[in-house]
């Protein structure tokens, strides 16, 4: 019973020790990381410089929500608070972005007199003499799309616009991710990763998420 326990306080020793060293060494690869930006920026060029660039903001905006959050007692809820309050909104907001795109059938699509925005491809005037132009009483009609864009290519060109925003917004996302993934990976003192490693690192960081 006696070595048990003294078994098990070797253990717990061996395991803080562990995590401390663990610990230090991440702080050491986070920040030897960050020094050496000039170095790298200096060597990459086009898409990749672009990148270097954009990983140091991000960066820097993880350190402002670290180093804010530390100067509280409760570190967690001011993380959360900070995080949500600044940047969540903003990135919610920015994934909203497509859904402009839904505007354009809500309001001028539909069968004729059922449309939110009720309008006429035909220009005025040109309904005959003996026919009243819809864009007077009772219908109120708008004249739209009666030049050289038709709706048909306004749909389209709506379309298409809508989808580039999907995929530049799903690309921007995916991007915070991977980089915030990386910061955590380096403030760890994981350093490089094959696949392997980053996907348990992943889930690692889900699992340490859902117990907080």
């Amino acid at each position: 019973m006696y070595d048990s326990r003294i078994n098990n306080n070797i253990k717990y020793y061996r395991d803080d020790k562990r995590n401390y060293e663990y610990l230090e060494k991440g702080l050491s690869d986070l920040e030897s990381y960050k020094k050496g930006y000039n170095s790298r920026y200096a060597k990459k060029k086009g898409l990749a410089k672009l990148d270097c660039y954009y990983e140091k903001k991000l960066f820097d905006k993880m350190d402002d929500i670290h180093h804010v959050a530390e100067k509280m007692q409760n570190r967690k809820d001011v993380l959360k608070k900070t995080f949500l309050n600044k940047y969540s909104i903003r990135l919610i907001l920015f994934t909203l972005i497509p859904m402009l795109g839904i505007i354009f059938p809500i309001l001028f699509c539909g069968k004729r007199g059922s449309r939110l925005i009720n309008w006429t491809s035909v220009p005025h005037g040109q309904y005959g003499p003996d026919k009243k132009c819809p864009c007077t009483e009772p219908h109120n009609y708008i004249h739209l799309f009666d030049g050289q864009i038709s709706f048909h290519t306004s749909f389209i060109l709506n379309a298409v616009i809508t989808a580039i925003l999907i995929i530049i917004v799903s690309f921007v996302i995916f991007y915070i991710l991977k980089k915030v993934i990386k910061y955590e990976g380096l403030k760890a003192g994981k350093g490089i990763m094959n696949r392997k490693e980053y996907l348990n690192f992943c889930k690692e960081l889900i699992q340490n998420k859902a117990h907080q």
